[in-house]
C-alpha cells in the first residue's frame, strides 16, 4: 500500500488476462475510512488496513469489482455500497446501501450512475464542499470500469466484449465533464495526476466526435 495524496492511498494486483494495475482504494475521511473495490493485500501489508481504522464502508463501482470485498468486510464489519441497478449483478454479496446519482456517500463522496459498460456502474466525485483535498486541487474524480488507464499514460475503454451497451457508455461519459476535476483516480490502469479533465475530454471527443470541451 502507498499514500498517492494526502489521505488517499492505493494498493493493487495484476491478472493475466488484463495486463493492467487493478487498484483498490482506502479514502480517509471525516468519518472513517472508505474502501474502494479492494483487492486482497498482501499478508504483510494488513496491520497498514489496521492502521487506517476505523474503516466503515466498502464501496463497489461495479459489478465485476467486488474483488475482495467479503474479506474485508469480515474483518473491518463493514458496509458494503453500491450502485442500485447493480445489486442483482452483485449477488450473493448483499448491499446495505444502494446508490443513486447524487447520492452523498460517507460525508464526501457523490455518486455518479455511469451505466453502458453495466447497468449500474458508478464513480465517485469527491465533492469539495465536503473534502478539501478535492477542493485545493481542483477536484477529484474516481472511477472503476468506466474508463481505464491503459497504456499507461492514456485513456481507453475496457475490451468490447465486457461493454453490455457502448453507445450508452460513451453517451454516459460525457456527464463527467460536468464536474471539475484535475486529478482522475483509476481502479484499471494507470491514474492521471494533472489536468485530468482535459485528458478526458479530447479522449471523450476522439471517441465520440462530439463537441463538447473541458
Amino acid at each position: 500500500m502507498q499514500q498517492i495524496l494526502p489521505g488517499i492511498f492505493t494498493w493493487g494486483s495484476t491478472y493475466a488476462d488484463r495486463p493492467w494495475d487493478l487498484n483498490g482504494y482506502a479514502l480517509q475521511l471525516d468519518s472513517g475510512t472508505v474502501l474502494v473495490d479492494p483487492p486482497a493485500p498482501e499478508e504483510s501489508e494488513w496491520p497498514a488496513f489496521d492502521a487506517l481504522a476505523p474503516i466503515t464502508t466498502i464501496i463497489l463501482t461495479n459489478r465485476d469489482h467486488s474483488r475482495d470485498a467479503a474479506l474485508f468486510q469480515k474483518r473491518y464489519r463493514t458496509r458494503i455500497a453500491a450502485g442500485t441497478y447493480e445489486l442483482a449483478q452483485l449477488a450473493p454479496l448483499v448491499i446495505d446501501e444502494p446508490l443513486h446519482e447524487g447520492d452523498l456517500i460517507a460525508g464526501a463522496l457523490r455518486a455518479i450512475h455511469l451505466p453502458g459498460k453495466s447497468p449500474g456502474e458508478i464513480g465517485l466525485y469527491f465533492d469539495p464542499e465536503h473534502h478539501a483535498l478535492s477542493r485545493d486541487l481542483g477536484g477529484i474524480l474516481l472511477l472503476g470500469d468506466a474508463l481505464i488507464g491503459n497504456p499507461p499514460g492514456a485513456l481507453a475503454l475496457i475490451p468490447d466484449p465486457k461493454l453490455d451497451n457502448p453507445a450508452l457508455l460513451r453517451q454516459s461519459l460525457r456527464k463527467l465533464l460536468d464536474y471539475e476535476f484535475n486529478v482522475l483516480l483509476l481502479c484499471d490502469g494507470q491514474s492521471i495526476p494533472g489536468a485530468a479533465k482535459a485528458r478526458v475530454a479530447e479522449f471523450l471527443n476522439a471517441l465520440t466526435g462530439g463537441s463538447k470541451t473541458a
